[in-house]
C-alpha cells in the first residue's frame, strides 16, 4: 500500500517583498526544529520578445529581471531552478525566434546548477516544438522529452506537459500555423499515453513528490487556465498520496489551494500579474528586482521521532517582489 499523505494546515502567509530570512520554526511557530533538506527557484510566464510594452505586461525588462532571479538563486545556493513555461511570446518583425530563445536561456543557464523548463503555450508563437526542445537544456536529461521526472535530496519531481489540444486526437502543440490552427490558449490536455507514464513514474517512487505543470491543475475542467481533463490527473496524484505540492502559471494573478491534501501553487507572472503595473508598483514593472516575482521554495524535515511511524515535512515559499510567501506542514507515513 502506498503512503498515505495528510495535510495540517498550519497556514501563514505574510506580505510579498524581498526573500525573507526566517527560519521555518519562526514562521510555523511548531516546538519541533525544521531543518530544510532542499531549496530550488521558480518563475514563471517571462514572456520575453521584442515586442513594445503594455501597461500589464513588461516585456523589455524581462533579461534583467532573468539576471536578478538567477543572482537570487545563486546567492541562495538554491539546489536548482525551473521555468514554468511561457519562457517567449511572440515576436514583432526584426528578430528570430530562435535567437530570441536562445538569449533568455543564455541568461537562465547562468545559474550555477541544474535548471529545468516546463512548456507553455506561447512556445509556439513561433518556434516548432522539435526545435524549441533541442534549444533549451534540462540538467541531465537528452533533448527532447516534453515530460520527466528528476530526483533530489529525497525529492522526488515531476514535470508534466499539458500543451496538447482539446479535441481528439488531443495533437501536441506546434508552431502556429494560420493554415492549421489546431490550438489556442485556452487548450490544454493531458493525453493518455502521458497519464499511463504519470501512474508508472509515482508507483515507482516512495519519495514525497511536488508537480510542475504549466496549466492549472486544481479547478474544474471548464475553467479558463485550466488542463481540461485536470480531474483525471488530480485522480493520479491524489491516489499515489505521496503529492505534497502542485506549481502552475499560466494565470498570471496568482492563486493557493488545498484540494483533497494537496497543495496547489499558482505562481504570478513575471512579466505582469494581469493588473496595470501603475496599480502595482510605483516602477511601473520595470524594475529588475522590485517587480520581479519569483519563489524560492524550500522543503524541510522534522528530525524527531513522530508517533505511528509518521514524518514531517515543511513547506515554505519566499516570494519576491510581489510574489505572495506561504509556509505549512505535511506528513506522511514512513516507508
Amino acid at each position: 500500500m502506498r503512503n498515505t499523505l495528510i495535510v495540517m494546515l498550519s497556514l501563514w502567509l505574510w506580505s510579498a517583498g524581498a526573500l525573507a530570512a526566517s527560519s521555518f520554526d519562526e514562521l510555523l511557530g511548531g516546538s519541533e526544529p525544521c531543518t530544510p533538506i532542499t531549496r530550488f527557484g521558480v518563475i514563471t510566464d517571462v514572456h520575453h520578445t521584442n515586442r513594445p510594452d503594455r501597461t500589464r505586461r513588461k516585456y523589455s525588462s524581462a533579461l534583467d529581471k532573468m539576471q536578478s532571479f538567477v543572482e537570487v538563486m545563486n546567492a541562495a545556493e538554491a539546489d536548482f531552478v525551473i521555468e514554468l513555461g511561457d519562457f517567449v511570446d511572440a515576436l514583432d518583425a526584426g528578430q528570430d525566434p530562435v535567437s530570441n530563445l536562445i538569449e533568455i536561456e543564455a541568461a537562465f543557464s547562468r545559474f550555477e546548477g541544474p535548471i529545468y523548463h516546463v512548456l507553455g503555450n506561447h512556445e509556439f508563437d513561433g518556434i516548432d516544438r522539435e526545435t524549441f526542445l533541442h534549444t533549451i537544456t534540462n540538467t541531465g536529461l537528452p533533448p527532447g522529452f516534453s515530460y520527466y521526472s528528476f530526483d533530489r535530496r529525497g525529492i522526488h519531481y515531476v514535470v508534466l506537459d499539458a500543451d496538447y489540444s482539446v479535441a481528439e486526437p488531443h495533437r501536441p502543440f506546434d508552431r502556429q500555423d494560420p493554415a492549421d490552427p489546431f490550438w489556442n490558449w485556452k487548450d490544454a490536455w493531458i493525453p493518455q499515453e502521458q497519464l499511463d507514464w504519470l501512474v508508472a513514474d509515482l508507483s515507482n517512487s516512495n519519495l514525497p513528490t511536488v508537480v510542475f505543470s504549466h496549466q492549472v491543475l486544481h479547478r474544474d475542467n471548464d475553467e479558463e487556465h485550466t488542463v481540461k481533463n485536470a480531474d483525471a490527473v488530480r485522480a493520479v496524484l491524489e491516489q499515489d498520496s505521496q503529492v505534497i505540492a502542485v506549481f502552475s502559471g499560466h494565470d498570471h494573478r496568482g492563486e493557493i489551494a488545498v484540494r483533497r491534501g494537496i497543495h496547489y501553487f499558482v505562481l504570478e507572472g513575471n512579466v505582469g500579474l494581469n493588473l496595470d503595473w501603475s496599480v502595482v508598483s510605483p516602477t511601473l514593472g520595470l524594475d529588475p528586482a522590485e517587480d520581479s516575482p519569483f519563489a524560492l521554495v524550500e522543503i524541510g524535515e522534522q528530525r524527531s521521532e513522530n508517533f505511528n511511524g509518521m514524518k514531517s515535512y515543511c513547506l515554505r515559499l519566499q516570494g519576491n517582489a510581489q510574489q505572495y510567501s506561504y509556509a505549512d506542514q505535511v506528513q506522511i507515513l514512513a516507508p
